[in-house]
C-alpha cells in the first residue's frame, strides 16, 4: 500500500503513498494519525499521497527479522 514514508521537516508532515483516497482515511484511523490532505501522484499504482501531520512511521512488522525491527 505504501512506499517508505517521506518526512518534510519544513512543513512537519509525512507522506505515505496509497492506492486510493479511502486508504488514507484507513491509515489515519488505524494508526491515530492526523490526515492533513490527500495529493494526487499521477502514479497508476499508488494514485495518492496521504499527507499526515508530523513524522509518522508504520510499526515494525512481526514478520521482519528481530534485528530489523529494532532499528
Amino acid at each position: 500500500m505504501t512506499r517508505s514514508p517521506r518526512y518534510d521537516p519544513d512543513e512537519n508532515v509525512s507522506r505515505h503513498g496509497a492506492t486510493n483516497p479511502d486508504k488514507c482515511e484507513d491509515m489515519a484511523d488505524k494508526y491515530g494519525w492526523n490526515l492533513v490532505r490527500i495529493e494526487e501522484t499521477g502514479d497508476p499504482m499508488l494514485e495518492v499521497d496521504c499527507v499526515f501531520e508530523g513524522e509518522t512511521e508504520f510499526p515494525p512488522s512481526p514478520y521482519e527479522p528481530k534485528h530489523e525491527r529494532e532499528k
